[in-house]
Formats: C-alpha cells, sequence, structure tokens
C-alpha cells in the first residue's frame, strides 16, 4: 500500500495542491510483471466529498520488464494550472523531473504528466538511484490552478489569436501565394505563416526557386492531408490526427513539422495491435519517428514477438535490417538496446 499526503494552501489568486505519493519497494513493484498500472489509494479516513474534490495519480508500467513507468493525473474539476513534478531523494534532497506551464485541464479526464525509466531510478550500478534509503519511491506532485483573470485572459488572447490566423487560412486575405494538391486542389496562403512554421517551405522562398517566381508551390500530398497539414501550420491544430495518422506521419516528416509529427506517433501508438505492429514499425523507420519505433519495439518484445511472427505483416517483411533489430531488441536484456 502506498501513502499519500496531501495538503493545500492559498497565495493570492492561487490555490497550491501539494501530493507526497509514497510507494514503498518500489524495485519489488517493477519485478512483478503482472502489475501494470498503480494508483493512489482512496483513503478511508477521509469523506467521498473530500475524495471527489482531489487529484488522483496513477503509473503505468510499459515494457516486458516494466522498464517505462508514465505518470498521470486526473483532477476532478475543469481548472487551469501548472503542475511539478519532483523526486525525493536522499538526505532530503530533491530532483526537478517535469514542469508543465498554466494550461487548462478538462475534468475526470487522466492527463499525461511525465515519462521515468528504471534504469534512472534504481541502476544496479549505484549511480543515479532516485530511491530512499529504505527502497520506497516518494513523488512530488504540485498542482497550481489558478484563479487570476490576467492569466485566464491571456489563455483567451493565445486562443482568440490561435482563430484568427486560422481565419486566414480559410478567407484567403491577403494571400500571396498557392498551394496545389496533386489532385490539382488549390489553397490560398502566406509565405509568412508558411515560412514561419516549416523549414522547408521556407527553402522555397529564400532561393531562385521556380515558387519564387511562380508564387505557387505544387505539393506531392493529397488534398485532404494537405488541408490538414496547412491547418496545423495555421492553428497548431491537428483534427484529423486520429483518422488518417499514418498519411500525416509522412507529411510532417516530409515538411519537418516535429510537434505534428509528434502527434501522428501519439496517435499511431495508441492504435497499435498485434496485426499491425509490423506495418507501424516499418513506417516508424521510414519516416525516422523514434519514439515511435522504440514503443513498437517494446511492445513487440513484451510477449507479443511469436504472435506477431504468424501476422501478414510479418510475412511480407523483405528488409533484413528491421528483422535484425527486433531479433537484437528481442534478444537483449538492456532496455537501451540500440535503434539505428
Amino acid at each position: 500500500m502506498s501513502s499519500i499526503n496531501y495538503t493545500t494552501r492559498i497565495e493570492g489568486q492561487t490555490r497550491i495542491n501539494t501530493i507526497l505519493w509514497t510507494v514503498p519497494n518500489f524495485i519489488n513493484l517493477l519485478e512483478n510483471r503482472s502489475c501494470r498500472e498503480f494508483r493512489t489509494d482512496k483513503s478511508k479516513d477521509h469523506t467521498m466529498e473530500i475524495i471527489e474534490s482531489r487529484f488522483q495519480l496513477k503509473m503505468q508500467f510499459l515494457g516486458r520488464d516494466n522498464d517505462i513507468i508514465e505518470i498521470y493525473y486526473l483532477s476532478p474539476n475543469s481548472v487551469f494550472l501548472k503542475s511539478i513534478l519532483t523526486i525525493c531523494l536522499k538526505r532530503f534532497e530533491e530532483r526537478s523531473i517535469v514542469i508543465k506551464e498554466y494550461h487548462t485541464v478538462h475534468p475526470n479526464k487522466w492527463q499525461y504528466l511525465a515519462t521515468l525509466f528504471k534504469r534512472d531510478i534504481a541502476s544496479y550500478d549505484g549511480r543515479d538511484i532516485f530511491l530512499l534509503s529504505d527502497g520506497s519511491l516518494r513523488l512530488k506532485f504540485q498542482f497550481l490552478v489558478s484563479n487570476d483573470i490576467k492569466i485566464d485572459r491571456s489563455n483567451v488572447f493565445e486562443a482568440q489569436l490561435s482563430n484568427d490566423i486560422e481565419n486566414l487560412l480559410h478567407n484567403g486575405m491577403f494571400s500571396d501565394v498557392t498551394m496545389k494538391s496533386v489532385e490539382g486542389d488549390e489553397y490560398k496562403v502566406h509565405k509568412a505563416v508558411l515560412s514561419s512554421r516549416s523549414a522547408v517551405l521556407k527553402a522555397h522562398f529564400e532561393h531562385n526557386t521556380t515558387e519564387c517566381f511562380t508564387n505557387s508551390i505544387e505539393s506531392p500530398l493529397e488534398a485532404e492531408v494537405l488541408r490538414e497539414v496547412l491547418t496545423f501550420i495555421y492553428s497548431d491544430k491537428a483534427p484529423k490526427v486520429d483518422e488518417i495518422p499514418e498519411k500525416l506521419l509522412a507529411a510532417a516528416d516530409y515538411y519537418q513539422l516535429s510537434r505534428l509529427k509528434g502527434l501522428c506517433e501519439e496517435a499511431l501508438h495508441k492504435k497499435l495491435t498485434v496485426d499491425n505492429a509490423i506495418e507501424t514499425l516499418q513506417l516508424a523507420d521510414l519516416h525516422s519517428a523514434k519514439t515511435l519505433k522504440q514503443l513498437t519495439l517494446e511492445f513487440i518484445k513484451d510477449g507479443q514477438a511469436k504472435l506477431i511472427t504468424k501476422t501478414e505483416g510479418w510475412a511480407k517483411v523483405k528488409s533484413v535490417e528491421l528483422i535484425k533489430c527486433i531479433y537484437e531488441y528481442i534478444m537483449t536484456d538492456d532496455a537501451e538496446a540500440d535503434i539505428k
């Protein structure tokens, strides 16, 4: 059983929720491969009203040997907050792991906060051991919930600015260049916006290229994909990322849109199954999606290898290097297997 110390205090317009979560015998918990999730306990010492008004925490363990630990939190209310995660070390020392600036959090939805690695928490060579003397892992969470109207307004202004820039795409006002899809669909866009978001598109206008003289860019993307890429460039949103993540990953790689690429990797990871694992791995390898490749290899290594060798995707693999990469990753006991 873990222990929770939950305190709150008010500073001006901010309520600071501090949670000390201590998990005893953490190494034993990691070595229990049947344990894939661990949550904060709902104490019997508190009323249901108190419990339902507090933040909840959980860990998810990934990899065959629980090598990856993902940390999540849940807020009971819609809030505007800043979150800070710190690991408590020996001799009362602390090490900050992640700080996420103010953003809006929706109620009763698990929010990703950070990823920890088993090798960092308890390396057996005696270095960087993030455990207390008794083998416990102690994490300190701080959730700074703000009611400051100035902060809220700035958030609203940012959203309004994003909407205003997106409207430039829809109405084509003051556009100075046209982008065409492979089907010939045309989109009136703006050199300044494209250049500020993509180094590839910026290069079209920096040199004596055809695009400089014609003010027209022939894109290799289908209309649906190009429209989504332009929506992301103008608004930082990707409404169809869960519908066409494969095509958007290729597009994001082509135009060097790293944040869109990350969103695609996350969407593809959520869809990962035994049947599509090989196709996903090939896609990640093709477009240098390192995070997705790592997670897919972990999925294959995590007891799924025999099932995957019976799939249609495995039967169609032609890359010797890919098979070698999978084999080496499965056979090694080191979660830091080289990914080339």
